[in-house]
C-alpha cells in the first residue's frame, strides 16, 4: 500500500522533469555588458568610463580612458571586478565568471572611445 502512494507522489515529479538527472540549464540568455554596467557601475564610473566628477572629489575613481588602465590585462580587470579594490565592492558573488569577463572587455572598450 505504501509503495503505491510513493509511486503516485513521485510519478508526476519524474514526468514533469522535477526529479532526476536532467542537465538542461534552460534557454541561454545573452550577456549584455552595457546593461550590467548601467546597473552596477555607471553611478560611480560614469556613462563614459571617466568617473563621476562629484564622486572623484572624495573617492579614488578609476578612469577607464586613462592610458595606464588601458595597458592592463583583462585578467587583472576581471580580478578587480570579482574581488573589489579600495572603495569598489566585490562583484564575484553577484556576477558569474562569463559576466565578469564580458564586463572586463566592456570597460576596456570604454577606455578606447
Amino acid at each position: 500500500m505504501i509503495g503505491a502512494k510513493v509511486v503516485a507522489l513521485v510519478a508526476p515529479l519524474v514526468a514533469f522533469g522535477c526529479y532526476g538527472s536532467s542537465t538542461d540549464a534552460g534557454t541561454p540568455i545573452a550577456i549584455d555588458p552595457a546593461v550590467i554596467y548601467t546597473q552596477m557601475c555607471m553611478r560611480c564610473h560614469g556613462p563614459d568610463g571617466k568617473g563621476d566628477p562629484e564622486l572623484k572629489k572624495t573617492l579614488p575613481m578609476r578612469d577607464f580612458t586613462d592610458a595606464a588602465f588601458r595597458t592592463r590585462r583583462s585578467e587583472e580587470v576581471e580580478q578587480v571586478i570579482m574581488a573589489g579594490k579600495n572603495q569598489m565592492p566585490p562583484f564575484g558573488q553577484a556576477l558569474s565568471m562569463p559576466k565578469i569577463q564580458a564586463m572586463a572587455g566592456y570597460v576596456r572598450r570604454l577606455g578606447r572611445k
